[in-house]
């Protein structure tokens, strides 16, 4: 039996703050073989990336690990001086995919350029060597030889992060930690970047540390996997059996929290409360705080990692381990039972679907059915924003007077959309469709180029100042980046009672206290005069949600309100933003890339593809049944947290293109595995059900369906799996 490649025993990881010292991690062991792909999962703050940070080398000054082991290959590495380290193992040994790839390459640089200096600081190759190593690795992960010579910033989101990949290849190292690589892509170019892991595999002998918070990519990736919490390992093991036997309270209730596209009416999960802020001394289970069935014990000592007595490689850290089948098959059927028939409704271990009531079946029919009704609260009527791409004055100017032609990002491209009384819409796509502008020229922040928006039958267009100022009031807005939306140096109550004072509402502490409550930030009398800093990401949601309620709106904007959450905290806002949303009586307007989340919370969705909607149906409709081959491929597309499920890839290759350069005719054409001679002119959006379901397909007119010879389109949701 070898060596692993990467072990680490016992690993303590400190750091140095003001208020004395902080243990980020604790306790940590786990190893990696060759050719193994390893995740580590868990929430922000629990230690992942300070533990993988350990590994190579690159704690933050004030951090040390204060005990423990990391060998590599058999040899120990944590005492290798800095230079050393850097000669004999970064790169050429381990390399890493860090957290922010796409922003990770030199702008200033050629590709080529960057790919030499490394090579010659840690190798005596020739800059031909180097030049031929990074083409053969273009190639490889599916870039052309022809682009190692251009910057940075001539390369899509998605050819950056190729483009990484290949640089971590570059000195053929035996291990690769990916840090969270996924998080900032959306779910086509995600699953671009795991098929390229997942083909390189096959051709490269290599390991790699995969970290992120996305369970769902670890069981569909990962060989093995541990799951932290408070810098503790809660559990490890192969990842067939942490689905199958988990027994730590944390993996049960993470996998309950994470969305499943195959059960979209299945109730979330919400992990409440935060982890614990560490001291020197972490003598007790991090989680216990948060568990529904910790006992006092929980607090004497950190609990050990002990074996499971029918896998030996699957280890717990809980003292109720040998109990928690029952003690959480018996929590989780007490709190879904109301939810049962929702679940049911999903799509079964055959693949066939029922009827779907709703968003985890709390939404009547009528709320589903959308775009036809006679009074909508808002209405987009052939919505257009164009930027002007001029690059001086003086071309704006000739376009303006000489008649000239003049290039514009065609963003937003003749939208039509009707938002009806308390229904929420999802509006989805890629980076680059046009859903953000679409949003935020709804909100007003961007003019029109042409069309209208109605508020209430009322043309926006005409609005005088003191109607704009009544819009802003009635149509609110949740931020992307609860992080970065609030005033650091407002307490809480100043924060809510800005927009009452804004707009002449009344100002009481008793208004403040009672929105708190309703967005379950309770006891309210706790949070009232808390800062930024003093709240969790989940809190400064729930804040942020908050202050867009107290002015008692009729529609909200939601910019992807949960894509920067632990998907934890994520179901507990998600399930906050559907409750809320019947309770005040409001509509939403729900923009995302995930049509995971969207499925959980949405009415209907519209699906978005260079500035316009290629398909809106409801979100039943939709998800069983979906007409345009983009909206087949996004679902394809979505990783399910099921380590049994075989999920094909997407066949969707490219980025969305150029809204400065459209194509004539179907606008997805030159990607669609479907395309056809007719796709050169542009198909109508029309109803191609009869009952709602609109999409903008020549596959769906007499002339496409003669054309494909009556092939069918696939369908997509076709594994029921296990409903957990």
């Amino acid at each position: 039996m070898t060596d692993p490649l990467l072990e680490v025993d016992g690993l303590d990881v400190t750091y140095e703050t003001k208020s004395g010292d902080l243990k980020a991690v604790s306790d940590a062991s786990f190893s990696i073989d060759s050719n193994e792909y390893f995740g580590l999962v868990g929430e922000s703050g629990c230690g992942k990336s300070t533990l993988a940070h350990a590994v190579i080398n690159s704690l933050d000054r004030n951090g040390r690990i204060s005990a423990g082991s990391v060998k590599y290959k058999g040899r120990e590495i944590q005492d290798l001086p800095d230079d050393q380290y850097d000669e004999e193992i970064r790169w050429e040994e381990i390399a890493v995919i860090p957290q922010s790839a796409m922003n990770s390459l030199n702008p200033l640089s050629k590709v080529s350029e960057q790919a030499i200096e490394v090579a010659q600081a840690h190798t005596d190759w020739s800059a031909q060597t180097a030049v031929d190593k990074l083409k053969e690795l273009f190639d490889v992960v599916g870039l052309p030889e022809s682009r190692v010579h251009d910057y940075p910033h001539q390369f899509s989101g998605g050819m950056k992060q190729r483009a990484i990949i290949a640089f971590s290849l570059l000195l053929d190292p035996s291990l690769i930690i990916a840090d969270e690589p996924t998080t900032a892509l959306d779910v086509i170019m995600q699953d671009q970047f795991l098929k390229y892991l997942d083909d390189l595999r096959e051709i490269r002998d290599f390991s790699v540390l995969f970290i992120t918070h996305d369970i769902a990519v670890v069981f569909e990736m990962c060989d093995s996997m541990a799951v932290m919490h408070g810098g503790q390992i809660a559990e490890q093991g192969e990842t067939t059996a942490i689905f199958d036997e988990s027994r730590h309270p944390y993996t049960i209730l993470l996998q309950r929290a994470f969305p499943d596209i195959r059960f979209p009416n299945r109730e979330l999960e919400g992990i409440e409360g935060a982890p614990p802020s560490l001291g020197e001394e972490v003598d007790f289970c991090t989680f216990a705080d948060r568990c529904p069935w910790a006992e006092p014990e929980c607090y004497d000592g950190a609990p050990p990692a002990e074996q499971m007595p029918k896998d030996a490689s699957h280890e717990v850290s809980c003292i109720r381990r040998d109990e928690m089948e029952s003690l959480a098959s018996e929590y989780l059927d007490d709190r879904t039972e109301p939810a049962e028939s929702a679940e049911a409704s999903g799509p079964d271990r055959s693949g066939t679907t029922s009827e779907r009531v709703g968003p985890a079946g709390r939404r009547d029919a009528a709320s589903q059915s959308g775009g036809d009704g006679d009074d909508p609260v808002v209405e987009l009527e052939n919505l257009h924003k164009h930027f002007d791409t001029s690059a001086n004055i003086l071309e704006t100017l000739r376009a303006k007077f000489g008649g000239e032609e003049q290039d514009a990002v065609r963003a937003v491209d003749g939208v039509d959309l009707k938002l009806e009384e308390n229904q929420i819409q999802g509006v989805i796509g890629e980076s680059g469709c046009g859903k953000s502008t679409l949003l935020k020229t709804v909100m007003g922040k961007h003019e029109p180029t042409d069309g209208e928006i109605y508020l209430d039958g009322d043309p926006v267009s005409e609005f005088s100042k003191a109607d704009w100022k009544e819009f802003r009031r009635r149509v609110q807005i949740i931020f992307q980046d609860p992080f970065n939306t609030l005033n650091p140096h407002f307490t809480v109550r100043q924060t809510l009672m800005e927009p009452l004072r804004i707009h002449d509402m009344e100002r009481s502490e008793e208004r403040i206290l009672d929105i708190l409550e309703r967005v379950r930030l309770t006891p309210a009398e706790d949070y009232i005069d808390r800062t930024e800093s003093q709240l969790s990401g989940g809190e400064k949601q729930r804040i942020s949600i908050a202050r867009a309620l107290i002015l008692e709106p009729d529609v909200i904007l939601a910019d992807e309100p949960v894509s920067m959450l632990d998907v934890s905290t994520q179901a507990s806002i998600l399930d906050l933003l559907n409750d809320l949303t019947n309770e005040f009586g409001v509509s939403m307007l729900y923009i995302s890339h995930d049509l995971s989340t969207v499925s959980y919370v949405c009415d209907r969705v519209n699906v978005m593809y260079l500035g316009r909607i290629v398909e809106s149906a409801s979100t039943h409709e939709l998800l069983n049944d979906p007409k345009h081959p983009y909206t087949q491929s996004m679902l394809q597309a979505i990783p399910v947290p099921d380590p049994h499920h075989e999920r094909e890839w997407a066949e969707l290759p490219g980025t969305p293109g150029d809204a400065t350069d459209l194509p004539t005719g179907c606008r997805f054409k030159d990607r669609c595995p479907e395309r056809m001679d007719v796709c050169d002119r542009k198909p109508a959006f029309e109803d191609v059900t009869g009952d709602g379901h609109h999409a903008a397909c020549h596959l769906h007119t007499d002339e496409g369906e003669e054309a494909s010879q009556g092939a069918d389109t696939p369908t997509v949701l076709s594994d029921g799996g296990d409903s957990r």
